[in-house]
This record gives structure tokens, sequence and C-alpha cells, in this order.
């Protein structure tokens, strides 16, 4: 009942991610996940492959917990997109809703950010997002 419950709080409303551990390491709180999708559609053709290519861990920021900042390792894997005329040979995973290209956050701390940014603009706004939820870049951990 444990998982479903952690399921729920840090991945409501993602499919196809599994959490593997949630472990408190000083005042960070590290969340270790992977992605359980069979296949994932190529951005640039949309042709759906199960042909894996590599595996690789990728690292967000998420919104604190209890105030502690949350960061969520999150293992993927990269595919070979099937269609020869395709520009792409092989491309990322992303999971909806919780990965974006490029991404170093999570969509919720993304989105967040963005909310913030307009509410408060300008210096304010930069140093209350810099306080809560990048402490622990300051610390080396992102």
């Amino acid at each position: 009942m444990g998982d479903v419950f952690l399921q729920d709080l840090w991945f409501h409303g993602v499919e196809d991610v599994v959490i593997e551990s949630v472990d408190a390491d000083g005042e960070l709180v590290v969340v270790r996940a992977c992605t359980a999708a069979e296949q994932a559609a190529c951005p640039a053709c949309g042709t759906a492959s199960a042909r894996m290519h590599s595996r690789y861990a990728r690292r967000l920021a998420d919104t604190a917990v209890g105030g502690r900042p949350v960061a969520i390792q999150l293992r993927v894997r990269r595919f070979r997109c099937g269609q020869r005329a395709c520009p792409r040979a092989t491309f990322a995973e992303q999971v909806e809703r919780l990965t974006f290209r490029h991404g170093r956050r999570s969509a919720g701390l993304q989105a967040v950010l963005e909310r913030l940014a307009v509410m408060l603009a300008d210096r304010a706004g930069a140093r209350l997002a810099h306080a809560s939820c990048y402490g622990l870049m300051d610390r080396g951990e992102g």
C-alpha cells in the first residue's frame, strides 16, 4: 500500500513511471524511478519504436516536500527510430507530465516557476525562486 501512495504522491497522473526508492539524504529527498513503457514515439516523425538503443539517468529538480528540496533520478531510454527517412536515428523518451526535452526540472516545478515569474516578476521573484527551489543547486547536488 505504501508504494501505491508514494506513486500517487510524486507521479500523480503520470503513466509508465515506477518508483524504485525514496531516500532522505541529509536535507535532500531523492526519488529514484524508472520508465516502464514498452515503446516511445519519435518526436520527429511520430513513429512508435520499441528498439532500445541505450539507457541513461536524468536528474530532475522537483518541488520541495516538507521544506526539503527533492531530486528525481529517473532512468530513461534512448530508442532507435525505425523510419529510414526520419532525420533522427535515435531519440530519448519523454514522460508526459513529468519531463520535457533538455529539462532539468520536473514539469510540475517548471509550472510553479513560470507562475512565480509572472506573478512576482523581476528581482523579487528571482530571489524567492532561488531560495525555495534551488538550494540543492547551491550545494552542488543538482
